[in-house]
């Protein structure tokens, strides 16, 4: 039989609906509830609220809607506050009834700009703490790396600041001065050219600044210049659990927060990592000699010097000699130490034209018509020595993998499920706060996975990696095998 049409009248009073059990036992939000302590808001605020007038929105109310924000992806606070009375769970969640009135949404923006990002701090700070605490985080080898992030503004607002453009100008004119009086006829041999100009590139971005969101900054990836902020994350390797974020302007490069990004990290944790692992774009003189001094092993990779021709010998076919502080060539010749270069950053090795002339491998180690090699060793070349021998070939290639899968992955999880690559608010602390909440969630997502698989012990997980480490070196030499196998067998004429 057919049902009838369904058109019940409304009733007046509902006296046997609660939202407790419409919402289901396992639902994400019933088990969030639970675990995160979201009432530790008050007693951080409370000296930000006076005593007279009217009685506000609950903190913790505020900072669960926050959390509801990045959690769900959201666009926007105000479609947060919109979908609010039509979702059982969020008001649930956040302690209100089906006849409650719910809050504006200026009341979430005038919230943020009371508290600060202090409190979302402490707020991710308590989430790894949790993730700490259930063995999920082993300290011992991080990754690092940034991601850029599109500004809450257009690029049509950008304009040159004529102040700074002065400035700017002022001083590269003393610096070319300065290094004309200081050099000594060698620029054809210098190597920092194209740095040089890089810098001063990048000088014409810092004095660009957008209307509407003063503290963006230019940078330019993949061919096309983005106006934004840089997320610089320190991930674990056991888990992929966020361990430090550190928000910039898009035009800080990579390399200056290898130092901050470690000591946050130690501060989070309460651990000193054994092993960075990083891209070529960390791979600096000052960022080897820091993990020197603090007995960290590097896995960072640099940029090779590379000559004009490819003939020409390679700085690496050059022995240096500590000893006596020179180095010999191929052809067991001496090149002395000479004189500073124009910058004053390292020194000239040089052997004179007489000797180069009457060399056999002239031709395939010198292009010069007046000079013999010459080889430039910046100070401190020996920390990059240290950092290439520091781990084998197969080391670095393990760590490089796993950089991809955690570091890199954390990023893409975070861009496809709480909106990480595009700003909701604008300025360099709102960028702060962002971040903080977006690494929490993946941090708390990591961390209900854990506990909601029976939370197995970090010794167990620890020795499942090192299971699925050992396959897939078995599986890579069993590719290797095969591409050999394959050349022998297309050699072979029958």
């Amino acid at each position: 039989m057919m049902g009838k049409p369904q058109n019940a009248e409304p009733k007046l009073f509902y006296h046997s609906i609660r939202l407790e059990s419409r919402i289901p036992h396992e639902h994400p939000l019933r088990k969030i509830k639970q675990l995160v302590d979201f009432s530790f808001i008050r007693s951080r605020v409370e000296h930000l609220y006076g005593k007279n007038g009217n009685i506000s929105v609950d903190p913790a109310v505020i900072l669960k809607l926050i959390f509801l924000l990045f959690y769900e992806n959201v666009k926007s606070e105000r479609a947060l506050m919109e979908h609010l009375p039509l979702r059982l769970d969020w008001l649930w969640f956040c302690g209100y009834d089906l006849d409650d009135q719910t809050p504006d949404h200026s009341v979430i923006s005038k919230a943020r700009r009371r508290w600060g990002s202090d409190v979302f701090a402490e707020f991710f700070a308590a989430i790894l703490r949790q993730c700490i605490d259930a063995g999920l985080v082993d300290g011992q080898t991080i990754h690092i790396d940034s991601s850029m992030i599109n500004a809450n503004a257009s690029k049509d607002t950008i304009k040159p600041q004529l102040k700074l453009l002065g400035q700017m100008l002022y001083s590269q004119l003393d610096e070319q001065t300065q290094s004309e009086k200081d050099s000594n006829n060698l620029d054809e041999l210098d190597d920092n050219k194209d740095e040089e100009n890089d810098e001063q590139g990048d000088g014409f971005k810092r004095c660009c600044i957008s209307n509407t969101d003063p503290d963006a900054r230019l940078n330019k990836k993949y061919g096309q210049h983005i106006l934004g902020y840089k997320d610089h994350r320190a991930v674990d390797d056991q888990c992929g659990i966020i361990t430090a974020t550190i928000t910039t302007a898009a035009n800080v490069t990579d390399d200056k927060l290898l130092k901050e990004a470690v000591e946050t990290h130690c501060a989070n944790t309460d651990t000193d990592p054994r092993t960075v692992v990083a891209d070529k774009a960390y791979g600096t003189i000052e960022n080897y000699s820091y993990l020197h001094h603090h007995d960290i092993t590097p896995c960072i990779s640099h940029k090779r010097c590379r000559s004009d021709e490819k003939e020409l010998f390679s700085r690496e076919q050059f022995v240096y000699d500590r000893q006596r502080d020179c180095y010999v060539c191929p052809a067991n010749k001496i090149l002395k130490r000479r004189q500073l270069d124009r910058f004053g950053q390292g020194v000239r090795y040089l052997i004179d034209r007489s000797v180069c002339e009457k060399c056999q491998y002239r031709r395939e180690c010198i292009n010069s018509e007046k000079y013999g090699r010459s080889i430039r060793r910046k100070f401190g070349t020996e920390y990059v020595e240290w950092a290439d021998t520091c781990l084998s070939k197969g080391q670095r290639r393990r760590l490089t993998t796993r950089r991809k899968t955690k570091l890199e992955g954390s990023f893409a999880d975070a861009a496809n499920n709480h909106g990480f690559k595009r700003a909701r608010w604008r300025g360099i602390i709102k960028m702060q706060m962002q971040n903080l909440m977006i690494a929490a969630m993946q941090n708390l997502r990591k961390l209900l996975r854990h506990l909601g698989n029976g939370g197995l012990p970090a010794v167990k997980q620890a020795q499942n990696i090192a299971m699925f480490d050992f396959i897939a070196l078995i599986i890579y030499f069993t590719c290797y095998l095969q591409r050999d196998f394959r050349k022998f067998a297309a050699n072979i004429r029958f």
